[in-house]
Order: C-alpha cells, then structure tokens, then sequence
C-alpha cells in the first residue's frame, strides 16, 4: 500500500541540499551534474518526498546522456536507473512510485518503452520482484555491469555486479 503523504517530484536545484542530507550520494558534484543533464532533457531526477525529507530516488537516463547504456541502446528505449528508498521507509509503495512516475515521463517523451538493469545477487532479490509485478520481462543478460564512481577527492573506486536486462512496454496513457 501506498503512503498518501509522499509526494513524488522532479529535483529542482532549490531542493538540493535537503534532497543530499538525507540521500547523500557518493561525491559532491552527482547531482548538480544530473540537474544539468535533465536542464538539457537527457535525464529526470525524481525524488519522493515525505514533507521536505526525501527518502526515495530514480533517475531516467533518455538518449544522448552521455551514461545512456549499451543496454538500453540495444533495446532501444530509455532506461530507469538508481531506485532507492531510505531503508526506514522501504514497503510503503514508494519504490513503486517513483518507476510509475518514470513510467509516465517516459512515455510524455513519445518512448513506448522503458529498461532497466537490476543485480543478481541476493541482495536484489526485492527489486527484481517488484520490477516483474509492475510488468517488467527479462530482455537479455546475464552482464556485468561495471562503472567506476569518485569521490569528493576524484579518487575512482570502482563498482561492478552481474545483472540482468529488463524491459517493459508502456501503454498509452
């Protein structure tokens, strides 16, 4: 079930700093970077939001965004990316929430489909259960997936994980 208080919306730059105090990323610059690429209609950062606390995120990476992957070039279709929600607010809808609302800007776009890459280890187990209740079917894979973050320093650290493709074909709405 869905929390009725949680409004799901696109991150403003005026929204930043409380977005970052609760779902801080992994360097200072990510999500200036993000505004800038969804400035240029390359992505859409959605945050939901439980008054002015954020406790879920998901990006949508539309073609041209220099991240756009080989997978979703393959499949032809803008990809969802980096769901999360706070772990204190896990199991209310929100997850769910934000990919419908990704969902819908995806489809505002003219796109009739959307992809995703989620992790095979167990750890992944939740997310890929709630990507097959909301429609979503195995394209291709196993991959591995691998990108290397850095730091407020711009020390790299590296990050990889077998994955899988997903793929849902959006209804009009």
């Amino acid at each position: 079930m869905s929390d009725p208080s949680i409004e799901v919306r696109r991150l403003e730059s005026g929204d930043l700093d409380a977005f970052q105090a609760t779902m801080p990323s992994w360097n200072g610059h990510e999500y200036p970077d993000r505004l800038r690429h969804q400035d240029r209609g390359h992505a859409l950062q959605l945050v939901a939001w439980e008054s002015e606390v954020a406790v879920g995120r998901a990006m949508v990476v539309f073609p041209g965004h220099p991240e756009w992957s080989a997978s979703a070039f393959r499949e032809g279709c803008p990809e969802l990316r980096d769901v999360g929600v706070a772990e204190d607010w896990q199991r209310r809808g929100i997850g769910g929430r934000l990919i419908a609302a990704g969902e819908d800007a995806v489809r505002a776009a003219g796109f009739d489909r959307i992809g995703l890459g989620v992790g095979l280890d167990d750890g992944y187990e939740a997310a890929r259960g709630l990507y097959e209740r909301m429609g979503y079917t195995f394209a291709h894979g196993p991959f591995i997936q691998a990108a290397l973050l850095e730091d407020d320093d711009g020390v790299g650290f590296p990050v990889a994980g077998v994955c899988v493709y997903l793929v849902k074909d959006l209804q009009p709405s």
